[in-house]
């Protein structure tokens, strides 16, 4: 079977101006929300407020169970899980910071922009 090729698609400038407004009043309107939210999307929506709940001291199992009070089932396990990933990934979003001697240099290896180079012996 032979793939059928698209045809081109011709807009004239009322049709192009027609689609601008639309985009420009769909700007202007909040997106629209899910209606329903699978497990990951429901945990990274409430992570601020698990991760102060965590720093006072609640166990997941506390927070597991209030989630199931509220109608959604999760283990401690997968809370866990989720917790960490969204924690990693709030990590590696933020900018690192230089620590202090963190930009030692090696006495006998020096780095100049992809090559490195030996440097003579040092006596120790």
């Amino acid at each position: 079977m032979e793939k059928e090729r698209r045809k081109v698609q011709i807009l004239t400038t009322a049709q192009l101006e027609v689609l601008r407004t639309r985009l420009a009043q769909k700007g202007n309107e909040p997106p629209p929300q899910p209606e329903k939210f699978m497990m990951g999307e429901i945990v990274r929506a409430v992570y601020p407020e698990l991760k102060k709940l965590r720093e006072n001291g609640y166990s997941l199992k506390v927070l597991a169970r209030v989630f199931e009070e509220n109608g959604i089932v999760i283990t401690t396990n997968a809370l866990s899980t989720y917790l960490s990933k969204l924690a990693q990934a709030r990590e590696e979003a933020q900018p690192r910071t230089a620590h202090k001697g963190s930009s030692v240099q090696s006495p006998t290896v020096e780095v100049r922009r992809g090559q490195f180079q030996m440097k003579p012996d040092v006596t120790l």
